[in-house]
């Protein structure tokens, strides 16, 4: 088995694991309990290591080996094949993901950002008098049916009098745009819903400019952040620059 595995640079586990598997068995035991292997022994390792390279599950090499025939061979190389393409649509879009929360990670806590126009459609409003009740959130989420990923989206909160409007960017939508430019964005970590209230409230002294115009203060959940810190949510506290005159 030594030398079998130091031939095929492999290690004497994966020929233990693919005999236990029953996809290959040794030419013969001898009386010590050695394993001794044959030519044979060589290329039917050879195949199942080709096979494995390939994508092949063992179910589907278990099956190969035990009948071998091109149409076989073809049908399972073909799903293999789309097995593969699929698992590398989902790793370009964990490599796309990783991209986007890096820079979110990296971010200063103070900062100003120029954002492109964004799009955003109502998914749910309650009264700011009350606390967000997060039954009747999730209910409106999958009602309006937009499939979002709750882990990787972000909410947006505007106040509107008494009310609070939750948004999630869509391009589609015409309910909603904030407007592209030069924004001052501060970053808070909050654990108590209270926090959060007084972070906007000093947030909106410190905008307080006589030369700026007035705008709303958009508040964005960065859920896909808040996953690194426990119990504690990412919000960013935006508001859009405009000079007056």
């Amino acid at each position: 088995m030594g030398q079998l595995a130091e031939l095929m640079a492999i290690s004497k586990h994966q020929i233990r694991y693919n005999e236990e598997k029953g996809l290959f068995s040794p030419a013969f035991i001898d009386d010590n309990g050695y394993h001794k292997y044959g030519m044979d022994q060589v290329y039917q390792l050879a195949n199942i290591l080709l096979l494995r390279n390939l994508g092949v599950s063992t179910a589907q090499i278990d099956q190969f080996m035990n009948n071998k025939d091109n149409v076989w061979a073809e049908r399972t190389l073909k799903e293999t094949l789309e097995a593969t393409e699929e698992k590398i649509q989902q790793l370009v879009s964990a490599k796309n993901k990783i991209e986007n929360l890096l820079p979110e990670i990296e971010q200063k806590e103070e900062t100003y950002i120029q954002f492109p126009e964004r799009k955003l459609s109502k998914v749910y409003s309650y009264s700011l008098m009350d606390s967000l009740n997060v039954r009747d959130f999730f209910k409106a989420i999958k009602k309006s049916q937009k499939n979002h990923e709750l882990c990787l989206e972000s909410f947006y909160y505007l106040f509107n009098d008494q009310q609070v409007e939750v948004y999630v960017k869509e391009e589609s939508s015409t309910e909603k745009h904030l407007p592209a430019g030069d924004y001052f964005v501060k970053r808070v970590w909050i654990k108590e819903e209270h926090e959060l209230l007084a972070a906007i409230e000093k947030f909106s002294q410190e905008i307080e400019q006589p030369f700026f115009k007035t705008a709303e203060i958009i508040v964005k959940e960065a859920a896909y952040s808040s996953i690194l810190m426990n119990n504690k949510v990412l919000y960013e506290l935006q508001y859009f620059i405009s000079l007056e005159g």
